[in-house]
């Protein structure tokens, strides 16, 4: 909007210069040939004025459109980043929800997989998304991230004082996680999706 105000006082302002320009040489036309010199010299000197004017305009113009690509682009590549840890700590949910009963190992290494998600849920600033789905989901995953870690380490814990890994509540768990972050996950996606268009 204020480009088009910008551009109109321009147009408007060379119009009204051009305009009292031809105004004076209808008034007092040229008479000898030095004045014809200085009269094709005046209306170069506008027009010279007039198109410096206007590139200045344009590429101030230009260089507001491209800060505003950045900032959109700069958002969007924020939000789908914050979109792959959501989907990542849903996928791990389901990993772990199907996993089949193995080892105590196995309970590590997915208690490894879920702290690295976690802890990079927790640098996420869920201040700089203007949009409730995108906190929404971000905290969503992060609480589901947070107990899922907590439930693998306990059962972690637990195998190593011999008294066996304990899948069956932690499993119980990450269905609960998994059903947590889905819907939150899809809403923010189609939220994103459609900024994209």
């Amino acid at each position: 909007m204020k480009s088009k105000l910008e551009t109109a006082i321009v147009c408007g302002g060379a119009v009204l210069v051009y305009g009292a320009l031809i105004g004076v040489f209808a008034a007092y036309p040229p008479a000898a040939t030095g004045d014809w010199a200085a009269w094709a010299q005046a209306f170069g000197s506008v027009t010279a004025i007039g198109l410096g004017l206007w590139v200045v305009q344009r590429q101030h113009t230009l260089e507001m459109q491209r800060r505003e690509a950045r900032k959109v682009a700069a958002r969007l590549s924020m939000h789908q980043g914050a979109l792959q840890l959501i989907n990542a700590v849903y996928a791990v949910a389901e990993k772990v929800k199907s996993h089949p009963d193995e080892s105590a190992l196995d309970l590590l290494h997915l208690s490894l997989e879920v702290e690295g998600i976690t802890s990079a849920l927790a640098n996420v600033d869920h201040l700089r998304f203007e949009t409730p789905r995108a906190i929404d989901a971000l905290l969503a995953a992060q609480a589901a991230s947070r107990k899922l870690l907590a439930h693998l380490q306990r059962a972690y814990d637990l195998s190593l004082d011999g008294r066996g890994h304990k899948w069956a509540p932690v499993k119980e768990f990450a269905e609960q996680a998994s059903a947590l972050v889905k819907p939150p996950m899809e809403a923010f996606r189609g939220e994103l999706a459609e900024a994209q268009k």
